[in-house]
């Protein structure tokens, strides 16, 4: 449930065959709340996050999903108007993928990968900006 600031309360949105939520936050400035969306898959005994919903002050939703792989760690940037998120496979590979982007109009501000071999993947780990590191958390 979310809990708006009149204090009237509603059911996070669900879009087709979406099977549930996790990794729920709330914005710095509390005007934005948001999930993980996690969805059946024909590979896995479980959902799996294919995408980062975020739901703004005015009700209005706005879906991140990358480059279309799981997302499975995401932070609001300072400020509240941007998010981050780290997209992987779900087994078998190091490759983590990071974008940055803006809330309202989706627009790709950074993006950074850490490769799947090693001692590349440390090198880049070392490198990291600090919006990814923000994800990390």
């Amino acid at each position: 449930m979310i809990t708006a600031d009149d204090g009237s309360k509603f059911s996070a949105p669900k879009s087709g065959d979406q099977a549930g939520f996790e990794k729920p936050r709330i914005s710095p400035d509390g005007k934005n709340v948001g999930w993980l969306a996690l969805y059946p898959n024909c590979c896995a005994s479980y959902p799996l996050p294919l995408g980062l919903v975020i739901l703004d002050e005015s009700r209005h939703m706005h879906t991140f999903d990358g480059i279309k792989i799981p997302v499975f760690k995401w932070c609001f940037l300072p400020k509240s108007a941007s998010v981050a998120y780290m997209q992987a496979f779900p087994h078998g590979s190091n490759f983590e993928h990071f974008e940055a982007r803006s809330i309202s109009s989706g627009k790709l501000l950074a993006q950074y990968e850490y490769p799947d071999q090693w001692p590349a993947d440390a090198i880049e780990r070392k490198r990291a900006p600090s919006w990814v590191r923000c994800v990390e958390q």
